[in-house]
């Protein structure tokens, strides 16, 4: 053979393999789905704002942005929708796309694919629609979507079309203002005929985002529209810009603007020739008052000009960039490749809503949707922190940050209810505010394990983290004060010489008035001893009320039957109920309490009896105990746990997660939290304790699992590679 000849023929042979390997590894991060007629929306984001998928790609869906709340008259804050601003729509000369059933004949070669190496959402099909059924109009359509991870305020959709026939066709690109929605007054609702969460949805809509200035305006191969907004009631104010602009078109385009009080448009016109393809694009930008001063209407028109200018291909490269080196930290499961998948998907949603810097905590439904009305929850602090620790440092401390900067409120919300310290509420808003439903008010009074999940979090995020400025500045204060709390809300027994806690809505929140609910006042004792800890650490004056409580806490046992009850008195498993299989299983994990191994193995034999009998409840109520089987060696307790712990609250086709088998509203990035934490913990015998994150207990894969990588995880300040075979694991440093 030539030399020349087989020079190129080499090189061509490495540059396939080279594109067959990157193919290989995109394809391990991408779920794709055909027509479905059971569609759960996914979501994209980059811990700022977010934009759901439709199923046509073209559809205006749900976008949310962090502290961006309304608070409309008797009705509760609630995380605002954005003015729609992703629609596009487009008019074949016969009829509009966006009227269109996704189910109906008319579409073909359908694929919806979220890349979660990239951060893409891409939907394509053949459209083809035409008055006379022997008349072919068929339009091959690409949308690609993206939420810049390198810009934090800017989204950008590429709309490609090619049409199979000449004809004059429209191109529509709106910015409108949503549907107000028909309150339930929620503030002064004093009771509500279900308690179910499947039921819950109708009480989950968006809050209302008013648009009080819009404007379009044409442009040099494009045009443009500009909106002020503000939510209803909070007032916040968000300024939005967009620039559509488009591709050579071998012509110009007809373009016209209209402009209503609440909504504005831009529309293209002109004729197609047969199988050319035509590319135009809508970038938006986003700007809210609390990121920004001055006027927000330019700040957001400067952000889509210059994005214009950098081109799409600049803002492609730069996004995905992003996005690679986030997944330089990843987890890499071998032997299970749906397991993989589903485990990535949970890393990614998680991703979509937090971002470093933004003081912010996530909600339940992380920016997917406004379920539990966008409030912060314990879930935050305790089911979505620890895998973000020890994953992404720095995007954890927005979590921690977000309880340091509401400290105030909930100062202010011990002194409304007659306490000290710091009482932090049961569902905070954007500022820190008890926003819990009036219907619900025994959990704004009782549900107080909140507080004591607060500090413990804190305390987490300093042994991971080692950071000992950030806890004098910031993590003690919060400890501190939520210490003194519980020096007000304990009761001193004299006749038993112990403290209790008296009048608590349990956990498992069915329980709305139990006495010494043992998960509570677990965490009330190492919260006074995490108090006793940081102070000690700071050199700082410690109340001895302090350590007289947490030393005489009563804690219940049954030391005859070695096991932990709900609340005192209780039997074994009362208090399980068709949301919560368990309680007191958080005191193994994760609060690592010491206890016997009978007592341990007695508590999780309890739970799994009332998995057997209710099924499963909520998933964050079920996602530890097969961290549990697993540290106690149990190989068939943790593949049945296992089992339980995704079945059900999985959705398709893009493994959204919902709280509940019933429930519909997603995605329920708590049980992503809780979930990663099985894997990260579970499988590995790793723990975060007062030491940093150690080796505690032997790892244990589940069955199908055959090997287990931890990339580039951060352990004790320093990143490491963390292996997992044969029940045997190997931690290598990374330089």
């Amino acid at each position: 053979m030539n030399p020349l000849v087989k020079k190129i023929a080499t090189v061509f042979f490495s540059l396939t393999m080279l594109a067959n390997f990157i193919c290989a590894r995109n394809s391990e991060y991408e779920i794709s789905t055909a027509k479905v007629k059971t569609y759960f929306p996914t979501y994209i984001g980059n811990g700022h704002f977010s934009v759901a998928s439709t199923q046509l790609g073209t559809l205006p869906a749900e976008s949310y942005m962090i502290k961006f709340y309304d608070h409309g008259e008797n009705d509760i804050p609630r995380i605002a929708n954005l003015p729609a601003w992703n629609e596009v729509n487009y008019f074949n000369g016969k009829k509009w796309l966006n009227e269109s059933n996704i189910e109906s004949d008319h579409f073909e070669n359908y694929q919806q694919t979220l890349d979660m190496l990239n951060g893409l959402l891409r939907t394509s099909y053949s459209w083809n629609f035409s008055d006379d059924k022997n008349e072919k109009y068929k339009t091959d359509i690409d949308i690609l979507t993206f939420v810049s991870r390198k810009e934090k305020n800017l989204a950008v959709i590429k709309f490609e079309f090619a049409a199979d026939f000449s004809d004059e066709i429209k191109l529509s690109f709106p910015l409108n203002e949503r549907q107000k929605p028909e309150r339930i007054e929620l503030a002064v609702l004093e009771k509500v005929e279900s308690g179910k969460p499947g039921e819950w949805s109708p009480f989950w809509y968006p809050g209302f985002t008013e648009v009080t200035e819009i404007n379009s305006a044409k442009k040099a191969n494009g045009a443009k529209l500009r909106a002020l907004s503000q939510t209803e009631g909070r007032g916040t104010k968000a300024a939005l810009a967009s620039e559509i602009y488009y591709e050579d078109l071998g012509q110009t385009p007809e373009i016209s603007t209209t402009s209503t009080k609440k909504s504005a448009e831009i529309e293209f016109k002109f004729r197609t020739q047969k199988g050319r393809k035509y590319i135009f694009y809508k970038l938006v930008s986003i700007v809210p008052e609390f990121e920004s001063k001055g006027n927000l209407v330019e700040q957001a028109q400067k952000i889509v000009e210059q994005a214009k200018r950098a081109g799409f291909d600049k803002l492609l490269a730069d996004h995905k960039a992003e996005w690679e080196n986030l997944w330089q930290t990843d987890i890499i499961i071998e032997g299970d490749a749906e397991l993989q998948k589903i485990v990535r998907s949970m890393i990614f949603y998680l991703l979509c809503s937090v971002d470093e810097n933004t003081g912010f905590g996530i909600p339940p439904m992380g920016l997917a949707t406004a379920g539990y009305f966008g409030h912060i929850f314990w879930d935050s602090d305790i089911y979505m922190q620890p895998p973000l620790l020890i994953m992404y440092p720095e995007k954890a401390k927005s979590l921690v940050m977000f309880r340091h900067s509401t400290l105030k409120s909930a100062l202010e919300n011990a002194k409304i209810n007659k306490y000290k310290g710091a009482m932090y509420p049961w569902e905070a808003d954007e500022i820190g505010k008890e926003t819990t439903p009036f219907f619900a008010y025994q959990n704004a009074l009782r549900e107080n394990h909140i507080v004591g999940d607060v500090a413990f979090s804190q305390w987490q995020y300093f042994t991971v983290t080692n950071d000992t400025s950030w806890l004098s500045k910031c993590g003690a204060e919060v400890i501190r004060e939520t210490a003194e709390f519980w020096t007000s809300r304990v009761n001193y027994n004299k006749e038993k010489d112990r403290y209790e806690i008296g009048k608590l809505v349990s956990v498992s929140e069915g329980l709305t008035d139990v006495s010494n609910e043992t998960y509570t006042n677990t965490i009330a004792k190492i919260n006074l001893e995490l108090a006793i800890k940081v102070s000690d650490l700071l050199r700082l004056e410690k109340n001895p009320q302090w350590d007289e409580i947490s030393k005489k806490m009563f804690i219940p046992f049954n030391a005859e039957k070695e096991y932990h009850p709900t609340f005192e008195n209780a039997g074994a498993g009362e208090g399980a109920t068709e949301l919560w299989s368990s309680v007191v299983n958080l005191l193994c994990y994760p609060l690592q309490v010491g206890m016997t191994e009978n007592a341990k193995r007695n508590d999780l034999t309890h739970a799994v009896k009332s998995l057997e009998l209710h099924g499963a409840g909520a998933m964050m109520g079920v996602n530890f105990l097969s961290i549990i089987a697993a540290e106690l060696g149990s190989d068939s307790l943790l593949n049945f746990t296992l089992d339980k712990t995704l079945k059900g609250y999985l959705k398709p086709p893009f493994y959204v997660l919902s709280e509940t088998h019933e429930n519909k509203s997603i995605n329920f990035l708590t049980g992503a939290g809780s979930f990663l934490q099985q894997v990260i913990f579970g499988y590995t015998g790793l723990r975060i304790t007062n030491d940093g994150v150690i080796q505690k207990y032997n790892p244990m894969l589940p069955k199908k699992v055959k090997r287990l990588l931890l990339k580039n995880f951060t352990l004790n300040n320093r990143k490491y590679d963390v292996i997992v075979e044969n029940n045997k694991i190997e931690k290598i440093p990374r330089n």
